[in-house]
């Protein structure tokens, strides 16, 4: 009997330690994911500045225009 249940620890040991070494590995993955995300909003940001600069002046043009027309 003692055999058996330090047989059945090994293998559960081991399928344990595989699943520690992968919650690790997918916690670096989330960790490096969060952080693109960060990055990418940072940019996404600037991009959205940038963007609604310019269509404000586009729309300060085309109400110009549509006065001249008027």
């Amino acid at each position: 009997m003692d055999k058996k249940f330090k047989e059945f620890k090994t293998r559960i040991d081991r399928k344990i330690n595989v699943m520690e070494a992968k919650i690790s590995y997918m916690h670096d993955g989330l960790k490096g994911l969060h952080e693109a995300l960060g990055d990418f909003k940072e940019e996404f940001d600037l991009f959205i500045d940038f963007a609604s600069d310019n269509y404000s002046d586009h729309e300060k043009r085309i109400k110009a225009l549509e006065k001249k027309i008027s």
